[in-house]
């Protein structure tokens, strides 16, 4: 039976009080809230030092996991930095997430609203509402319009063959004119986006569009199961893998269910969520759950962090950013562009 800690060895760090100053930087305030400790404040500072160890960790595969409406809500330039820059090798998403990237792409654009609106008001003026984000709905028939004919000649190249999501997602990104673009940043550094959750989300019915329009035989055709393999190969020839995940549901479990299957268990694990574990869904789930079931190492560089990740993420890849310095360049060791 494990002896009992004495007391004295639970009292040894003082919790040291946060102090503001003109001017601070960002990571100036990280680290205050690392003298801290505590609450919020500590798991964010540790969060901040598990990303920094991850980046620079060239043998590490990093996967960032998109879920809930992290686009609408402003963090589309922050990922296509931190896919351009390297600082993520892959990324898991919602359909929704890469929907809302290309109808930006395709001139679209999201409006501050209110979360306190009458919402039979904005149904009559063909408003949609992500809780106080507004979008037109001629813009997801801009979008609608726009990926039905990406989706023609994708179909016409293809010629039939099954497409992983992955590559679905390369040839959207190839045809967008928008370097802003998340899909646009994939294909142009060969980044893979899995979208484990594609048909829920508007793609399915520019889908159906097409499909109308070329008949079911000269529909473009995604393959649900072809990114898993390509997901686990990427792990096993990693040396270390690592997980950031902005909300949870489908992506996380993806990143962590290949995990499991490339018997490898995840070396670095960053959640972010508002979600509870007692109700035993996997997005509030904590990562010490997790190592039941092989998804985590044990002995993991991890921490969940509880609140809001539009506005904790930024704090993460800017003090980030600031501790690398701007001649810091990642090298991933793991794995050369183009060979998925």
């Amino acid at each position: 039976m494990m002896k009992a800690l004495e007391r004295e060895g639970l009292v040894t760090e003082a919790v040291q009080h946060i102090k503001l100053w003109p001017r601070m930087t960002v990571d100036q305030l990280v680290r205050e809230f690392d003298r801290s400790g505590s609450f919020g404040a500590g798991r964010l500072s540790t969060a901040c030092d598990i990303y920094e160890r991850m980046v620079r960790d060239e043998g590490c595969v990093i996967f960032l996991g998109l879920a809930g409406p992290l686009i609408p809500g402003g963090l589309r330039a922050v990922i296509v930095d931190l896919i351009r820059r390297g600082f993520v090798n892959a990324v898991v998403s919602t359909g929704a997430n890469m929907v809302h990237d290309v109808l930006e792409a395709l001139g679209g654009r999201h409006y501050k609203g209110h979360w306190l609106v009458d919402d039979f008001l904005l149904y009559k003026h063909h408003l949609y509402r992500v809780y106080d984000v507004f979008i037109p709905e001629e813009d997801f028939i801009k979008f609608d319009v726009g990926v039905t004919k990406i989706l023609e000649e994708v179909a016409k190249e293809s010629e039939g063959r099954a497409l992983a999501s992955y590559e679905f997602a390369w040839e959207i990104g190839k045809r967008l004119n928008d370097f802003d673009s998340i899909l646009r940043a994939a294909y142009d550094t060969r980044t893979p986006i899995f979208l484990p959750a594609i048909r829920d989300s508007e793609f399915a019915v520019s889908y159906l569009y097409q499909a109308k329009r070329s008949g079911p035989r000269g529909a473009v055709c995604v393959d649900a199961f072809k990114e898993f393999p390509a997901m686990v190969d990427m792990m096993k020839r990693a040396d270390r893998v690592g997980m950031v995940v902005l909300g949870g549901g489908v992506p996380r479990n993806s990143i962590q269910h290949a995990a499991v299957v490339a018997r490898k268990g995840l070396d670095y694990a960053i959640v972010i969520t508002m979600d509870r574990p007692e109700a035993g869904g996997l997005s509030g789930s904590t990562l010490e759950e997790t190592i039941s079931w092989g998804k985590v190492k044990r002995k993991a560089d991890k921490i969940m962090v509880i609140g809001d990740a539009i506005v904790l993420f930024p704090i993460i890849v800017a003090s980030t950013l600031e501790r690398l310095g701007r001649d810091f360049v990642r090298k991933s060791s793991f794995l050369k562009g183009g060979e998925l």
